[in-house]
């Protein structure tokens, strides 16, 4: 550690004792981060706590106790300047890590001013829990770190000193440095720079004391203290001063030197004198002696010489009054001369001891007898008072200081200042000396501060070393403090970094589809290949096989009476097919899809095509109706909302009118229907009385005689009559339950008559169907003898108590001829022309009277009356 020299010397005689405690705290998450706790004085260099060759360091030192200690710091400017401010410094009560938060932040920046080189020093005063200083990275600079002008080491280096000061008793030693740091930061104050000392619990020679009542602070002065150069002393006496302010102290002067030997053998004496400045205020004379002498040269002399001798007596006053001059004759004052013939002659007298004023003269004389003698009587020495004509100068001095002014700010930091008047020198005296205005910064009240981000610390390292990452910044917020408003905002910034490309390992695509067989009978071979995409960027290549085979067409070639011959049918061509097998060609263009015909064997073993099926064909205009239903059902499985569905359904009622063109417009249309009756499930839809219409007479529409032909070739590989009775009475099922209860819905069409019903249990009435006088009712099912009848004992939920939230809904269905046109999957009974189908939901838990189903049982010319039943999974 760099020598702290006398200043720390001075500290080290208080009976204060130091414990250094100096640990590492990521405090704010910094590069390095220097933290000092119990440490009540310290010193370090700016190079020692932020490296030249770093960035984002910072020092903190922690406040035992804000409450009883307050924090002062003096700094030594870089002697360079610099480009930026990056040394940002601050006190604080505490850091919220999870929100990046400094509670109570103030800034110190216009305070210490570092790079303001106008004043070689600043001192602050902080007291709160900690007081930071940190390295920013200004905005807009590319390099860190800093660059200072000029570029020198030693002229871009800070010094700082702290001292940590008890607020009750402060210790001497700690007043003494205090109270100098004051008097500097006082001296070198101005509007511009005031000091940074507001206040300290030391009384200093400034006059600078608490502005809190002595007993706040605990401390009595005693009326015999004093403080003498920033030093607290017990039972001193105050020196006096004169009129001018100027210290006056009475009493002796230094001795002179010593004077000649007054023999040269035989022992002389040697004399040294010193003069008195006696106290005007008191008229006292100085006590003890003006002269002393001592032996010299005590070698023997020849006989015939003469021995010279002087009074070794000393002469002395004492504390007498000045009023008696018979006394002051004896004390070194002027007297009458006194006749001796031994006394020598008086010697001249001496220069006036001031050159302007008031001072004194003195002459001296020597006792002159043998040595056995009587001694001389009567003073060696006298004095008197003289005027020197010219004037003496009188020097500048100051009145006392003015009160402090008032703080500039009635909340937050402002300043006030006070000022003296130097009385003007005369005749030629020399001018004051100080400053005539001190400034301080002053905080009587504290002001809301609103919470206010930091600089953007620096992007962290890429979080991928190769490919796509992640970089990461975060910024702190200083306060709020006092009730002021948070910072608004993220702490935390990321951004997508690419530092280069990973290694990527090739890796094998899906195989591709079997080649054709080399052969199309006796056995061939197919081939299969895949392509290996990569490897990129150095990657390893793809391991295995790019190439696959496998046997193919193993049976017997057919032969040639096994084999359809190729046929021309108007446009469309056949080509040469083996039996079993099928050959397809492109639909018409009013159609999408494959016309196919069947090669197969008759009983001799003669291949023979079969006509060909346009199951596989679907008219454009019916396609289009049905990838326009599939994109209403994908929204409606998706939540969404939509239109348009009733104009789908309308279009479909008005192509289906004009008949199909293919098998596959039957099958197209089935498909659209099952869509719809899925999307009314939904709240995609809310379907309508006209919806509902034009659902059934699609159905009726598909059911007319033109498209029995039709509905044969749908039905090797389509629906039969179970499916599309599954599909009306889902629909009855979707329908009903969104109706209102004791609604009816009465359907009728050429070829079909639909009644929905839906009533509560407990209000079930019988149900007769159909209606004979219900208006539109068609002649086919007005004058038919068909009858059903449902018992409302039937729509019961089975429980001993009636429930009255359950609702059944009745769908009863007479169809004019699905008999003659669809027949039952394995199952190869002739039906009646007519069907009727009685849907109820939910399921009657049992059937106690049985449904009454009444048929006409002459059609046709036939009478036979038959009923058929079929398992509702199979």
């Amino acid at each position: 550690m760099r020598s702290i020299g006398s200043a720390l010397n001075l500290l080290l005689v208080s009976p204060l004792y130091f414990v250094w405690t100096v640990v590492a705290l990521d405090l704010a998450q910094t590069p390095c981060t220097t933290l000092v706790q119990g440490k009540f004085f310290g010193y370090f260099s700016s190079f020692a706590v932020f490296p030249l060759n770093s960035s984002l360091c910072s020092w903190i030192i922690q406040n035992p106790d804000p409450r009883r200690y307050t924090l002062y710091m003096k700094i030594l400017k870089p002697s360079g300047v610099c480009d930026h401010q990056h040394i940002r410094t601050y006190q604080f009560d505490s850091f919220l890590e999870s929100t990046r938060t400094y509670l109570g932040m103030e800034s110190f920046d216009d305070v210490l001013k570092l790079c303001d080189g106008s004043t070689r020093f600043a001192f602050l005063q902080s007291n709160k829990q900690f007081l930071q200083m940190k390295q920013t990275a200004p905005p807009g600079v590319d390099t860190w770190p800093m660059r200072w002008k000029p570029t020198k080491a030693q002229e871009r280096d800070f010094s700082v000193e702290y001292l940590v000061v008890g607020n009750r008793n402060p210790s001497k030693a700690a007043c003494q440095m205090l109270c100098k740091w004051l008097d500097a930061c006082l001296a070198i104050s101005s509007s511009s720079h005031p000091c940074g000392i507001m206040q300290t619990p030391c009384s200093c020679s400034a006059g600078e004391v608490l502005d809190q009542a002595s007993e706040i602070l605990g401390f009595t002065r005693k009326k015999e203290d004093c403080y003498k150069d920033g030093i607290y002393l017990e039972n001193c006496v105050s020196s006096p001063k004169d009129s001018n302010g100027a210290e006056f102290l009475g009493g002796w002067n230094s001795w002179s030197a010593w004077g000649d030997c007054t023999k040269d053998c035989g022992g002389g004496l040697q004399t040294r004198m010193r003069s008195c400045k006696p106290l005007p205020s008191e008229g006292l004379a100085c006590e003890g002696v003006l002269e002393e002498g001592r032996l010299c040269n005590r070698k023997a002399c020849n006989t015939n010489g003469r021995y010279n001798s002087r009074s070794q007596s000393l002469r002395s006053t004492d504390n007498r009054k000045r009023e008696d001059p018979d006394e002051l004759q004896h004390y070194g004052y002027p007297a009458p001369q006194i006749g001796d013939p031994a006394a020598e002659e008086w010697s001249p007298w001496s220069v006036c001891s001031t050159t302007c004023g008031e001072g004194w003269q003195t002459r001296t004389r020597f006792c002159v007898s043998s040595s056995y003698s009587t001694q001389c009587s009567g003073p060696l020495r006298e004095q008197r008072q003289c005027n020197n004509s010219a004037v003496c100068p009188v020097h500048g001095t100051w009145d006392e200081w003015s009160p402090w002014s008032l703080c500039s700010s009635t909340c937050g930091r402002g300043y006030r200042d006070r000022t003296r008047t130097c009385k003007p020198p005369q005749f030629g005296g020399n001018p004051c000396e100080g400053p005539e205005k001190q400034t301080k910064f002053c905080n009587i009240a504290l002001c809301p501060v609103d919470g206010n981000w930091n600089e953007w610390s620096s992007w962290s390292s890429c979080s991928a070393s190769c490919s796509n990452g992640t970089q990461q910044r975060t910024r702190e917020c200083n306060g709020p403090s006092y009730g002021g408003a948070e910072c608004q905002g993220h702490w935390v910034e990321t951004r997508d970094c690419f530092l280069r490309q990973c290694p990527v390992d090739g890796k094998w695509q899906a195989w591709g589809v079997w080649g054709s067989c080399t052969a199309t009978c006796g056995g061939g071979t197919q081939r299969r290949d895949r392509v290996c995409y990569g490897p990129f960027f150095g990657g390893e290549t793809c391991q295995g096989p790019k190439e696959e085979y496998k046997q193919c067409n193993d049976r017997k070639c057919p032969e040639p009476h096994e084999i359809c011959d190729e046929e021309s049918l108007g446009p469309v061509v056949w080509k040469e097919t083996p039996a079993g097998d099928a050959a397809a060609v492109r639909c018409p263009r009013n159609a999408t899809g494959l016309i196919l015909r069947r090669c197969i064997l008759d009983e001799e073993g003669i291949a023979y095509w079969e006509p060909p099926t346009y199951i596989k064909c679907v008219s454009i205009d019916y396609r289009n109706i049905q990838m326009m239903t599939r994109e209403h059902l994908s929204k409606a499985q998706r939540g969404l909302m939509g239109d348009g569905l009733s104009d789908v359904l309308q279009n479909l009622v008005e192509i289906s009118q004009d008949g199909t063109s293919y098998s596959g417009d039957l099958l197209s249309t089935m498909d659209v229907l099952r869509n719809m009756t899925e999307i009314f499930r939904r709240a995609y839809h809310s379907p309508t009385s006209g919806d509902v219409q034009n659902f059934v007479q699609i159905i009726s529409n598909i059911l007319s005689e033109e498209n029995r032909e039709k509905w044969e070739e749908a039905q090797l590989i389509g629906p039969n009559a179970k499916e599309l009775f599954r599909l009306v009475e889902d629909f009855i099922d979707v329908i009903g339950f969104r109706m209102k209860d004791f609604r009816d819905s009465y359907q009728v069409t050429d070829n079909l008559v639909l009644g929905i019903h839906k009533l509560p249990a407990n209000a079930a009435t019988d149900i007769t169907f159909p209606m004979k006088g219900w208006r539109g009712m068609v002649d086919w099912a007005k004058n038919s003898e068909d009858k059903v009848t449902v018992s409302k004992s039937i729509l019961s939920s089975g429980l001993s108590v009636s429930d009255d939230s359950s609702v059944f809904v009745v769908g009863t269905v007479l169809y004019r001829n699905v008999g003659n046109i669809l027949s039952l999957q394995r199952n190869s009974t002739v039906l009646n022309s007519k069907v009727i189908s009685v849907t109820v939901k939910p399921f009657p838990r049992s059937l106690l009277t049985p449904l009454e189903i009444e048929f006409s049982h002459l059609y046709n010319g036939t009478t036979n009356q038959t009923c058929i039943l079929w398992d509702e999974n199979d």
